[in-house]
């Protein structure tokens, strides 16, 4: 055999064992990760009492708030934050501290509002726990950094293969079929996929083992990266000395409207209170500029006006560009990933790709299940194990989840240890489906009773949302309350897209060719 086909082959079984090895978690990942796309919006979703209209950030009342909080003795002052209504899409306005828990305020009415606590509603949170793997702590996120890195490898080793091999994709077999999307898919996605995929891997790996790694660096000086890039990734302001000198502070939505006409590239979503009401007080507000995405916005580079909380006299004016290139190398590789400050429009064309990339790596696993199944006598139910765990895994983490919705709005507010019952029920549908896919010997059965549910279940759970609102979609977005309409849209729509692919898949592997029928070609006489 030549050297050239002895290459050809192995890198082909390379790329099947490691395909078989990570496509499941991958494939979780990647599901779990078009929630996480949609963190934002299914945060409000979830909570009664984000249910708002959107408010102008000039016209809030900030200085009462700011003035309410400030009397608990508690509640530290210097530093403290005040998250402009809009920020991460809530409609809040909410002041925190890193010491303390956030109070949330009715920007319409100045009124304190008692925030859903993580016992009570954290349905967004723990769907974007699990793309990364964070319920299995330390073991979960590292496996998932493992598998992007694995990944990645198979990403390369694919785009070898097609250069290396002619797939000219013409058999009408399920086979070819599942070749076809399999390779048609990450031609044409592969580089958004790899960028993404190189992201998690960077957060995963890197930040589960930067602890270690700081520690060997700095001959155990510094614990956490922090101690080792911190001073470069976050630039430390000497702080401002307080003159003890009480003085009235100007109202904070002028001081953002002198901002917006200082740099008005900016969409400002944050405000930080430095020394105030000291005569040295000032405020730091922190914003993102949408025509340089990737470098700013996230983590490690704020762009922000600083004004005198006293005159409005300019303190500092930081743009973007203001900053080092490992700043923008880091805060680029964080973008990547959480889409900071991007609009609906362009993460709904992220969320389809990923999909497009999850419907990919199953057809993928199917391929090799139809090559193992050739095998065996086509009239002998095959039954493997890894068919059945790929079915529960792939296919059953969707009724799974679309019960994760449904208790949203079905399970009381009120009941005790919320939460905790509706990730247990999450975890033991999830578990049921492994079972009915042993117990149904056809796949093809189990999967069209997995995906009709999953559509019923999405479609009740916007149905009880309304019912718990006693309200209508009209009146939502009357309301101006889009965003909110917009996820029960989609859970619908979501939902009847589940009913349909359930109604036109085939009963069996042998009737396959009803869905994918073969053209019969005309014979001249």
């Amino acid at each position: 055999m030549k050297k050239s086909q002895l290459f050809k082959q192995r890198l082909f079984r390379v790329h099947i064992a490691a395909g078989v090895t990570f496509s499941l978690i991958m494939y979780l990942s990647l599901f779990f990760g078009v929630f996480a796309i949609m963190l934002p919006y299914i945060k409000n979703w979830e909570k009664p009492s984000r249910h708002l209209q959107t408010v102008n950030i000039t016209t809030v009342d900030y200085n009462s708030m700011i003035d309410e909080v400030f009397k608990d003795p508690n509640f530290p002052q210097d530093n403290a934050l005040v998250n402009l209504p809009g920020r991460m899409n809530d409609p809040m306005v909410t002041i925190s501290h890193r010491f303390v828990q956030p109070i949330a305020f009715n920007p319409l009415t100045g009124e304190k509002v008692e925030d859903e606590s993580k016992k009570t509603s954290d349905l967004a949170n723990f769907l974007n726990e699990l793309h990364y793997g964070a319920p299995l702590n330390f073991i979960g996120r590292l496996s998932f950094g493992f598998v992007a890195v694995g990944t990645m490898v198979l990403i390369i080793t694919g785009l070898v293969l097609i250069y290396l091999f002619n797939f000219n994709n013409q058999g009408k077999n399920q086979q070819a079929i599942f070749s076809k999307i399999h390779v048609k898919v990450f031609t044409w996605l592969f580089v958004p996929f790899f960028l993404i995929v190189l992201s998690g891997a960077v957060m995963n790996v890197g930040l589960v083992s930067s602890s270690v790694m700081s520690k060997i660096l700095t001959k155990g000086e510094a614990n956490a990266i922090d101690g080792v890039v911190g001073k470069v990734l976050f630039s430390q302001k000497a702080p401002i000395k307080k003159e003890n000198e009480k003085t009235k502070m100007l109202p904070l939505s002028q001081l953002i409207t002198k901002a917006q006409k200082i740099n008005p590239n900016l969409t400002f979503k944050q405000v930080k209170l430095i020394n105030w009401n000291d005569k040295t007080a000032r405020v730091e507000i922190i914003g993102y500029n949408p025509y340089k995405p990737f470098l700013n916005g996230g983590v490690f580079n704020l762009p922000s006006v600083t004004l005198s909380a006293v005159n409005e006299e300019l303190i500092e004016n930081k743009k973007v560009l203001d900053n080092s290139w490992p700043v923008f190398v880091a805060e680029t590789i964080f973008f990547l990933h959480f889409l900071f400050g991007i609009d609906i429009f362009s993460r709904v064309i992220v969320a389809l790709m990923m999909v497009l990339c999850c419907i990919a790596i199953g057809f993928g696993v199917m391929l090799w299940l139809e090559k193992k199944a050739k095998k065996f006598d086509s009239k002998i139910p095959f039954y493997h194990w890894m068919g059945k765990l790929s079915l529960a895994c792939m296919i059953g983490v969707i009724p799974a989840t679309a019960t994760l919705f449904l208790l949203q709005w079905s399970l009381p507010f009120d009941l005790e240890d919320r939460v905790l019952w509706q990730k247990g029920i999450f975890y033991n549908v999830w578990l049921f489906t492994l079972f009915w896919s042993f117990y149904r010997i056809n796949s093809y059965k189990a999967a069209k009773e997995f995906l009709f549910i999953s559509g019923v279940f999405f479609i009740l759970s916007s149905l009880f949302h309304y019912i718990y609102l006693k309200t209508t979609p009209i009146a939502l977005v009357e309301n101006s309350m889009t965003n909110i309409f917009g996820v029960d849209f989609t859970l619908v729509i979501f939902g009847l897209i589940l009913i349909y692919v359930a109604k036109v898949l085939p009963k069996n592997r042998e009737n396959a060719k009803i869905f994918w029928p073969k053209k019969e070609k005309k014979v001249i006489k």
